[in-house]
């Protein structure tokens, strides 16, 4: 089968052998396959996950093969999922810790882009779905995004908060954004790229603004950027005892460096998130099904498995959010 393959010199399409399910496992044929603001951050810089190999990790397919023990899935079931899941074992889940989970790399669905795609049987029993027909397969794999966004949220008290500023302009800050107004906040985007701006601004119903005309101060700032200059100008932004969410991973040995006594003295609390938790997926997977159609913007095009260079380049040029 073909499967692309993050290596030191880009992205490779090799010829490899179809994955074969083990004890409690799922391969999938793989319909659709989602590039993400995650692949790109490791196709362009690294990550300290995402190493060289196989790349990709949001995916929607049909069952074709079934190990031993696989219990309410069938060949030829069409369904999606999430790219990790917890062992329930280990300490951090002990402590209800799950998207920190220390058996994480072990029960990881890596290599969406490819033919087939094996899935682990933890994510197998836990994160794993059927998808419903009215789904379509190429909006469901945003679940696992998604799911991030709704894990984020997990750490906020939601009712403290009137007015969000959401910092970026990709597919990340459209989520937030549609979630956000959906609960009836007043969201503002801004970001460098006008164009997508103004499509998140007309599909979830926010408003935005260029970074050089940002004034008013939010009750919440939602940094989407990993960039450390935008998150001093959004620290900046919050008001007295409001949030600071740094939710994207900066680049490995970046540093920021804060006014503590701004912090100290106007009550802001900085927050952060990683990944996701079985909370939070079943959160992402409700509002997916009642919301798909208004995700169905972030799609911006589609492209064969042999052009994915392509859809890479498109994303690290800012153009379109998801392919």
């Amino acid at each position: 089968m073909r499967a692309v393959y993050l290596t030191n010199r880009g992205l490779e399409i090799r010829e490899v052998e179809e994955p074969k399910p083990g004890y409690g496992e799922v391969v999938i044929r793989v319909k659709v396959a989602l590039t993400d603001g995650t692949d790109l951050k490791a196709f362009l810089r690294g990550h300290p996950i995402l190493r060289e190999g196989p790349f990709g990790h949001e995916y929607s397919g049909i069952v074709y093969s079934l190990g031993e023990g696989v219990e309410g899935f069938r060949v030829g079931d069409e369904v999606f999922g999430v790219n990790t899941a917890p062992c329930f074992k280990c300490g951090n889940c002990m402590r209800g810790k799950f998207n920190l989970c220390e058996n994480l790399k072990k029960n990881m669905v890596i290599g969406s882009y490819a033919e087939y795609l094996l899935i682990p049987q933890q994510v197998v029993k836990i994160n794993l779905f059927k998808k419903p027909p009215e789904l379509p397969f190429h909006i469901a794999p945003i679940i696992e995004p998604l799911s991030c966004a709704f894990h984020a949220l997990e750490k906020l008290p939601i009712d403290d908060v009137d007015s969000v500023l959401i910092l970026g302009s990709g597919s990340i800050s459209a989520m937030f954004s549609i979630i956000l107004s959906n609960l009836g906040k007043d969201v503002l985007v801004s970001g460098r790229n006008e164009e997508k701006m103004k499509t998140i601004s007309e599909n979830a119903g926010v408003k935005w603004v260029k970074f050089e005309n940002l004034g008013k101060r939010f009750d919440l700032v939602i940094d989407t950027t990993a960039n450390s200059d935008i998150v001093k100008t959004g620290l900046n932004l919050v008001n007295k005892g409001g949030y600071l969410f740094l939710f994207a991973g900066f680049k490995e040995g970046e540093r920021i460096f804060l006014d503590q006594p701004f912090i100290h003295y106007n009550e802001i609390q900085i927050l952060t998130s990683f990944h996701h938790t079985p909370i939070s997926v079943r959160k992402a997977y409700n509002f997916l099904l009642q919301n798909f159609r208004k995700l169905e913007f972030l799609i911006s095009g589609f492209y064969r498995l042999e052009d994915i260079n392509l859809a890479f380049e498109n994303m690290a040029k800012g153009k379109g959010f998801k392919y």
